[in-house]
């Protein structure tokens, strides 16, 4: 018995190793002098224990506040974002700052354009709105001759209202995804929960016996 609750242990720390790993860039309560702008929030952060807690509300809150953020482009704000809205949250910061390499350097253009195109394919079919822009633009693409590329890509830029349709377009996709992607992590980490506590459990009765 003692064996198994040794190993049962060992493999606890071993998890515990590889998470502290993993957040390892991630700002702690003794590090956050060290990054900028977020180093002027460092006192207060440090108060705010449950921004650091890994309670069951904290991590929750934390899962949902990162996957919209992730999801927002406005790529290199994130991780500060991120942090300063765990405050009045009070969600885990370490949880919401690590949803934020959802959007990394390889996946963001992938990202883009699926976010963009349920958030166009919402607006055109189910509001009814006109023609898709992102459709009409390619189809001028692949008809024009560079000269006329370049001309059809600042009529583009110059156009506000192309621009704000593919603004809205994309924010509306990205919320979509960001909701079902915290709702399917929340049921991961719900599950997850469940067996440890099953585990917990067996370890308890086992030790009783």
């Amino acid at each position: 018995m003692s064996e198994q609750l040794d190993s049962t242990t060992a493999l606890r720390y071993a998890r515990i190793r590889r998470v502290k790993k993993l957040l390892r860039p991630m700002p702690r309560r003794t590090n956050l002098h060290k990054y900028p702008v977020i180093k002027w929030f460092a006192n207060y952060a440090r108060k705010c224990s449950y921004i650091w807690s890994f309670k069951r509300a904290n991590v929750i809150s934390a899962i949902y506040l990162g996957w919209i953020i992730a999801l927002i482009p406005m790529y290199g704000l994130q991780m500060l974002t991120a942090f300063i809205l765990c405050l009045p949250f009070r969600a885990n910061c370490l949880v919401a700052m690590a949803l934020q390499w959802i959007t990394n350097p390889l996946s963001i253009p992938l990202i883009m354009v699926g976010q963009y195109m349920l958030g166009d394919y919402i607006i055109v079919k189910i509001f009814n709105a006109s023609e898709s822009v992102g459709q009409r633009l390619l189809e001028n693409l692949r008809k024009s001759s560079f000269e006329e590329l370049l001309a059809t890509l600042w009529n583009t830029i110059s156009d506000w209202g192309v621009i704000a349709h593919l603004v809205s377009a994309t924010l509306l996709g990205g919320f979509i995804i960001a909701i079902c992607g915290a709702i399917v992590s929340h049921i991961a980490y719900a599950l997850y929960l469940k067996r440890f506590e099953i585990k917990k459990g067996n370890c308890a009765s086992d030790d009783e016996n």
